[in-house]
């Protein structure tokens, strides 16, 4: 049997009826209506401590792939419409394993327990997915060893060196020997050798930050072994069609025609779909785009006409994707040849961004480590996706809320097509979305429509990549914050992400006080979205029901729903700007395929 790269175990209710996780295969715990699952990567943090799975555990992997397969076969068969959901949820940086359960289990409990307009109808599968990432080790002494003895010779000869020549230096000072020629020459020499030991006493600060080590673990384990488990749910979905199908298959020619047959019926697109959606935060939506990108096939007819399909392996269907502050290249959403995200990103049928302008995590920590590695010329362009913030709307009374609302009631008739329609829209998205990066430029603000007009031709009001985007900007967002575990709520709202003190733009003042909140744990700069009772909701529910599914938990009008919505984020500080998609399809009732193709279209790029 071949090795399995994951351990896989579920998530139950516990007699404390809070989420536990349990082996598969045990019958402790209830399970949910949504049931849920645990699968973790079974690369170690060094490779040296790789080691090969017992057989139990392998064992235990395997069956957990049959029972998601099981599950998603049963859901489709019980479905009115024929269709599941898988639904993965994928951590960020410098998350430590007791912290992802947490959070799956959080998500767990609010899908089955807390929220009961997600449960009903039972056809989607929860997994949350866990990749080897370490905690930041600066104070672990441990660590810190292992960092200074891992340290290649020549680095490792000039740490010592230089130490020794600051020894050197201090002593030449006290015995003011510098005051001679001699001297000043050896002070010179010495302060040259403590300068390259500073240098690389550098490198292993970087090293015990860990990104540079959790990027490798996330591209080249994380990615990889969560396209395995894909893969192998996949191909035990097909085995389970094949025998449901054919029963009186004995033979291996027999097996073997029989799944053959069963593959042609998943590939057959009248067919029923596995809807998969992905929730990203921070380095794992990293980890997301860079499976779908693995998973797209650029054979596919479709996508070389420049058609990408949503369908995806065998049994597969893009659905939804939420990346919440995605440490990710803001070029992300720029249709341009640089941005080799575009093609698997304009597969979702939906898709969503949460980010704030004051996450220093990304600004300060991704930003500065990523200038040795992504290749841009200037400062700005290495500025991360969850870095970006909508403009603030100060002369309309109320900054807050679907600031485009108003223009897409206005802009959008139903009669001209959707490329058409964005590009005489007032309120175009590339134009809306700022960083606050260069100082030179008045209130040290630069929009993206700016920033990349070259790779626009100029033309920022034509439909791009990011027209496919719904965006929530939380800068300001002001909530209490929500305990699932013991169902508590703190006492008086608060800015859950900033201080949002409700200013057009951030000042550096604000940042330096916002790295103090961060590093006190006064408040959550970077994850701050799953503690707010609204960003909850707003965030599971468009995961777990889709843009069209949350509006329907608001209102049965689709218009009455959309206006609470508006509402819901005016009331919460929050700016949110409406995908012209999601507008054409789930309000004025579009046709899904038809619309996309008109998008696809105005887009003009490459597959």
């Amino acid at each position: 049997m071949k090795q399995l790269p994951f351990i896989i175990q579920k998530i139950v209710f516990g007699k404390d009826n809070w989420a536990a996780i349990t082996e598969v295969g045990e019958s402790s715990g209830v399970e949910g209506q949504v049931p849920g699952y645990f699968v973790m990567s079974s690369a170690p943090p060094n490779i040296e401590e790789a080691e090969e799975d017992s057989p139990e555990t392998q064992q235990k992997a395997a069956a957990g792939i049959q029972e998601m397969a099981d599950h998603l076969y049963q859901m489709m068969a019980a479905s009115p419409d024929g269709h599941a959901e898988l639904i993965i949820a994928v951590h960020g940086y410098n998350t430590d394993r007791q912290g992802v359960e947490a959070w799956y289990k959080t998500i767990f409990t609010f899908v089955n327990r807390r929220d009961d307009t997600i449960q009903p109808p039972s056809n989607r599968l929860f997994i949350g997915y866990r990749w080897p990432s370490e905690n930041i080790a600066l104070s672990n002494p441990k660590k810190i060893w292992q960092a200074l003895t891992a340290l290649p010779p020549l680095p490792r000869d000039l740490l010592i060196t230089g130490g020794i020549g600051a020894l050197a230096l201090l002593v030449f000072e006290l015995l003011a020997l510098r005051m001679t020629v001699w001297g000043f020459l050896i002070s010179l020499f010495l302060v040259l050798l403590f300068t390259l030991g500073v240098l690389m006493l550098a490198l292993v600060v970087l090293r015990l930050v860990v990104y540079f080590r959790d990027s490798y673990r996330a591209d080249n384990f994380g990615v990889l072994d969560l396209v395995e488990l894909l893969r192998q749910i996949d191909q035990s979905l097909v085995q389970r069609t094949a025998a449901d199908m054919f029963p009186q298959a004995r033979t291996d020619q027999e097996r073997a025609e029989a799944a053959t047959k069963a593959q042609q019926h998943w590939q057959n697109q009248t067919n029923p779909k596995v809807k998969l959606s992905f929730i990203g935060h921070s380095m794992g939506a990293f980890v997301v785009t860079n499976v779908i990108r693995i998973l797209s096939d650029v054979f596919d007819p479709r996508s070389v006409s420049r058609h990408p399909s949503s369908d995806i392996g065998d049994i597969y269907r893009l659905e939804r994707l939420i990346l919440a502050s995605p440490d990710i290249p803001i070029l992300t959403i720029i249709s341009s040849r640089a941005n080799f995200l575009a093609s698997s990103l304009r597969r979702f049928s939906e898709s969503y961004l949460f980010s704030s302008e004051g996450d220093i995590a990304l600004r300060i920590a991704s930003t500065a480590a990523n200038y040795i590695a992504f290749p841009s010329r200037t400062q700005v362009r290495g500025y991360r996706l969850g870095n970006v913030a909508l403009r603030n709307r100060y002369d309309t009374g109320n900054p807050y809320g679907l600031v485009n609302l108003a223009d897409l009631d206005k802009s959008f008739p139903k009669d001209i097509p959707i490329g058409e329609a964005i590009a005489q829209s007032q309120d175009n998205v590339l134009e809306e979305l700022f960083l606050t990066a260069e100082r030179s430029r008045r209130n040290r603000v630069i929009t993206l429509a700016h920033l990349f007009k070259v790779q626009a031709d100029g033309d920022s009001s034509r439909a791009s990549v990011a027209d496919f985007f719904t965006y929530f900007d939380c800068t300001d967002y002001v909530d209490i914050k929500y305990d699932l575990q013991d169902n508590s709520c703190s006492t008086q709202p608060t800015g859950l992400l900033t201080r949002a003190k409700g200013q057009p733009v951030l000042k550096p003042w604000d940042y330096f006080l916002l790295t103090l909140d961060y590093g006190l744990g006064k408040r959550d700069v970077h994850g701050g979205y799953f503690e707010g009772q609204f960003s909850q909701q707003l965030l599971y529910r468009l995961a777990f029901l889709g843009f069209s599914g949350y509006l329907d938990t608001l209102d049965s009008n689709s218009q009455v729903a959309l206006s609470k919505l508006h509402l819901h984020c005016r009331e919460k500080g929050i700016q949110g700007h409406l995908s012209p998609f999601r507008y054409r399809i789930d309000i004025q009732g579009g046709s899904p395929e038809g619309t996309k193709s008109e998008m696809l279209n105005a887009l003009e790029i490459g597959p």
